[in-house]
């Protein structure tokens, strides 16, 4: 009875949380972004979405291009606003045409919105003058807003793993392991580095998905200066034994890769997460080793580029 309890609890800490249920189709949990595949959805019409987090995790390509439309459009608009009340209730205008009027009142407003105030051009009436109020005072509260979120995506502690593009199923000793690669992309150190390794796979005889975390040859590392490669040994104990390539195709395997350390920048643990499914894992192959090459001043550079290279065996 108390083997039985054991097992039974053994068996509950490997849920990832992701549940057992059997889609009878090819899901994947995680994203090789390390984003959880997951919708979650307050009603049947809409998701839950967290704008704060949205603009914290987008690139800062999309970033950068969102500030600068919204800066066009909220210019654009507060421009219309004024050509609408009139270009004779603003002082300094130069004579033009309608399109030259609606140029310098667009200008008019980008520098009212960053209250930078040239005084080129200038209120001259009640209504003009409340709407640039109105106007300074939303660029002082939108340009306090992005200075959050740039404060917030420079100081956003992260773990910016290099994972190799594909695991491999490689030769290990007398047997074999199913291995995969993973680099530091920064220059700061990742200090105490732990990896978790788990399978998740469809059970054809319950009909449900059972999650199996893997012993790993080792689970931590002090420093990650160049490369890691993680193996889980094949044995008559692993969970993969006896299965074939089309075992995991068949069974909808996925293997989640879960990572925590601590970053030298910060000080602080910062995680990461991957996961590889049957069509990303090459078969009878092996990890070209990565190239070392010393520097003139005593120290070691690698090309992170180069985690992806394998070999068939």
């Amino acid at each position: 009875m108390i083997k039985d309890a054991f097992n039974n609890k053994k068996k509950l800490s490997a849920e990832l949380g992701f549940g057992n249920k059997n889609y009878n189709e090819s899901v994947r949990f995680l994203n090789q972004d390390g984003t959880v595949n997951i919708t979650r959805k307050v009603s049947d019409k809409h998701i839950g979405f967290d704008i704060y987090h949205w603009l914290l995790s987008i690139t800062w390509a999309q970033f950068i291009t969102l500030v600068f439309i919204s800066y066009i459009i909220v210019n654009t608009l507060f421009a219309l606003v004024y050509f609408s009340i009139g270009a004779e209730k603003f002082g300094g205008m130069e004579v033009g045409t309608g399109s030259e009027k609606f140029s310098q009142l667009f200008f008019f407003s980008a520098q009212t919105l960053t209250t930078v105030g040239y005084g080129h051009i200038f209120p001259n009436s009640v209504f003009a003058s409340s709407v640039s109020a109105i106007e300074s005072m939303l660029g002082l509260m939108g340009f306090a807003l992005v200075t959050g979120l740039l404060y917030g995506r420079f100081s956003k502690p992260k773990a910016d793993i290099q994972y190799s593009r594909h695991a491999v199923i490689a030769p290990y000793f007398e047997q074999t392991g199913f291995m995969f690669r993973i680099a530091n992309k920064k220059q700061n150190e990742l200090i105490e580095t732990e990896c978790k390794l788990a399978l998740a796979i469809n059970n054809p005889d319950t009909k449900k998905r059972d999650f199996h975390f893997l012993e790993l040859e080792r689970n931590q590392i002090n420093f990650l200066p160049f490369t890691w490669t993680v193996v889980h040994p094949i044995d008559e104990k692993s969970p993969l034994a006896n299965l074939t390539e089309k075992d995991l195709h068949d069974r909808d395997a996925e293997f989640v890769i879960l990572i925590k350390s601590i970053t030298d920048t910060y000080f602080q643990t910062v995680y990461s997460r991957m996961s590889y499914k049957p069509h990303e894992i090459i078969w009878n192959a092996k990890f070209v080793p990565m190239k070392q090459t010393p520097q003139r001043k005593g120290g070691i550079s690698i090309n992170i580029k180069d985690i992806h290279d394998y070999t068939k065996v």
